[in-house]
């Protein structure tokens, strides 16, 4: 097997690589060891995993595999087609606590998760969402890391068969707190270049908690809601001054003029020098 990769992203919760395979003369790749844990999202291509001397399984765009630290495993290539995959590595602190927390095991090894599962059409498109934004030139890494995390979830509990009833270690009003810390920080410093694991320490969280609980208290994720302040912040600083719009959008956080320029315009369906010229008719 000649095999590429290229990181795309790194963060405190996970890292994220871009993989190419391609067949060799071989029938079968040589015997190695997953250096970390790690998810397999194949996104062209389609490949074997061996894990056991009698055991394989299939992967295509529309699997997820989950290769567990020290874990032995070979790899073929039905038709030499030869494959592409993102590679999903969560920091051990991310992994002790969304294991448990979502199907009760704790490692990625365990017998009662299937080492690779079929992914839901939702989890296909937001794998394609992730790919998208991941060659961006300038990715939202709260983006990323939603997405990830969405997706991790999405396939442990179609790996383990059924979804577990969960026990919250948080009670509904230090949940609710939580979410009030994040909204102050990101309502204060918009422009701040925010991750969910420094968000996560304000709140006392793990990104996985603080992701899973904004979520279900708020009903957006954490990166959207981000978006909307820095556009409410852009919205008032149109209408109380005729500054330049690309100051305006860097000073609240935006990347440049057309990324402000395209979330303005997808939450309010129209483009700031538009809404410009209609409130100064007013």
């Amino acid at each position: 097997m000649h095999l590429i990769e290229r990181p795309l992203f790194s963060s405190e919760l996970l890292a994220i690589r871009h993989a190419i395979a391609r067949p060799t003369q071989a029938a079968c790749s040589d015997l190695a060891w997953a250096a970390a844990d790690l998810v397999l999202l194949p996104i062209a291509g389609v490949f074997a995993l061996h894990d056991a001397p009698d055991r394989h399984f299939i992967a295509n765009p529309n699997h997820a595999l989950f290769l567990g630290l020290g874990q032995p495993y070979r790899m073929s290539f039905p038709g030499r087609i030869g494959d592409e995959s993102i590679v999903l590595a969560f920091s051990q602190a991310a992994l002790a606590a969304m294991l448990p927390d979502t199907v009760g095991v704790d490692g990625l090894r365990s017998p009662r998760l299937r080492p690779n599962c079929l992914l839901s059409p939702a989890s296909v498109v937001e794998r394609s969402l992730l790919w998208h934004t991941l060659t961006k030139s300038d990715p939202d890494a709260i983006a990323i890391e939603e997405l990830c995390i969405a997706m991790m979830e999405a396939a442990l509990l179609s790996a383990a068969g059924s979804r577990k009833d969960a026990t919250r270690a948080l009670t509904a009003r230090r949940r609710r707190q939580q979410v009030e810390d994040v909204k102050e920080a990101i309502s204060l410093f918009p422009a701040q270049q925010w991750t969910l694991d420094a968000l996560a320490r304000l709140a006392n969280s793990s990104p996985y908690h603080l992701a899973r609980v904004f979520r279900e208290e708020v009903g957006l994720p954490v990166h959207q809601y981000l978006l909307r302040t820095r556009l409410g912040k852009a919205l008032e600083a149109m209408q109380a001054t005729r500054a330049d719009l690309t100051g305006i959008a860097l000073d609240a956080g935006f990347s440049s003029h057309s990324h402000f320029t395209s979330c303005f315009r997808a939450q309010f369906g129209m483009a700031p020098a538009e809404f410009r010229r209609l409130t100064s008719l007013r």
